[in-house]
């Protein structure tokens, strides 16, 4: 039986899944960038999406890169690539039914224990958020950084305040990307 594979975090040095882990390449211009899908060619370095991991890693780049990288911003890089990754995981399972919107058909979910995770724009009421949060169980509930606006359309609708995500295949992506965001804090 083949052992599952582990990646060392360039910020910590903790072994781990690299599930758990963001792969980081250098671009040709010499520039640290987030690789979320483990894809891009090239030397890689593997770091946790933990603040402390990503303040750390700029420092450990350079050797594990095995030469001089422009690692600035590299945070704040990350998050603006989990963002864009979100907004097409929204899409995606917008498209393929897995996302429900509206606080009623949410709700709906919720009773029938077909949501997974409740998504809530930053701009939603504070009652909106109050009653789902009573609601919601164990379900978790993340407050996005989209208006209301934006979450409608992501999801290509109307405006949405909230959103139910189904436990589907189409939302396998989102679901990753929601951890990924959450793991940011």
């Amino acid at each position: 039986m083949k052992a599952a594979p582990v990646r060392t975090c360039v910020g910590c040095r903790e072994a781990t899944a690299p599930a758990g882990l963001v792969r980081l390449v250098v671009a040709p211009d010499g520039t640290v960038v987030p690789d979320l899908a483990g894809k891009l060619p090239g030397r890689g370095a593997w770091v946790h999406l933990r603040p402390a991991c990503l303040s750390a890693a700029p420092r450990a780049l350079p050797r594990a890169m095995k030469g001089p990288v422009d690692a600035t911003a590299l945070e704040q890089r990350v998050r603006d690539a989990v963002q864009q990754s979100l907004q097409a995981g929204l899409s995606l399972a917008a498209a393929g039914g897995g996302i429900v919107g509206g606080r009623s058909a949410v709700e709906e979910a919720l009773r029938q224990e077909r949501a997974v995770w409740v998504l809530l724009a930053d701009d939603a009421a504070e009652r909106t958020e109050r009653g789902l949060r009573a609601s919601a169980g164990e379900v978790p509930i993340t407050t996005l950084p989209m208006t209301t606006e934006a979450l409608g359309r992501a999801t290509g609708k109307a405006p949405r305040a909230v959103l139910a995500v189904l436990d589907a295949s189409c939302s396998v992506h989102l679901r990753r990307q929601l951890r990924r965001l959450r793991s940011l804090g």
